[in-house]
């Protein structure tokens, strides 16, 4: 006999079993509850099982609810159209800073999202900080001890739509003698 037969031949005998339509089911002294194709005890139950053949029945669903259709977020639609408006919320205005290291932190806010477009520029000393972003947030390090302004202007087709308050930074830093 080949080996590969053997699986088949398996198959062939066990599949009936399989496709038992009865089922006993019992509890044992322990709570133990148990399932099997032969009544193994005194105090068995039989279950019946539908025919395996037998389609399956359509589903069956509750009536739907009725839904209001959602209205449109009016505020959403209003907010790509609002003029932008800016501000540095930290560090405060004429704050002195404390860094060894040179760092700044700047946190602007936005009344709005940006648009396909707008771009956020960091302006330093009343000079371009780096490269134009869609974040308000700058980490700035190894800045120069002494007194800075900044102010965040927003640009879009190269033009500054919106501006921020200006605001003065006093940064601390230990010279090296």
């Amino acid at each position: 006999m080949q080996w590969y037969s053997i699986p088949a031949l398996l198959f062939f005998f066990l599949a009936p079993m399989s496709l038992a339509q009865t089922v006993y089911t019992w509890t044992d002294q322990n709570g133990v509850v148990h399932f099997s194709d032969v009544p193994n005890s005194e105090n068995v139950k039989e279950i019946q099982l539908p025919d395996h053949e037998r389609p399956a029945p359509p589903p069956q669903f509750d009536k739907p609810e009725e839904v209001d259709p959602p209205k449109p977020d009016v505020k959403k639609a209003s907010d790509s159209t609002k003029p932008l408006e800016l501000s540095i919320l930290s560090p405060r205005h004429d704050q002195a800073l404390r860094s060894n290291a040179g760092m700044i932190t700047i946190h602007g806010d936005l009344n709005r999202k940006l648009n396909i477009g707008e771009q956020l520029q960091l302006v330093m000393d009343g000079k371009k900080y780096g490269a134009p972003t869609h974040t308000a947030l700058w980490e700035l390090r190894n800045i120069d001890r002494g007194t800075h302004t900044f102010i965040i202007q927003a640009y879009k087709d190269g033009k500054v739509i919106a501006s921020s308050s200006s605001i003065t930074v006093h940064l601390q830093r230990a010279t090296v003698k």
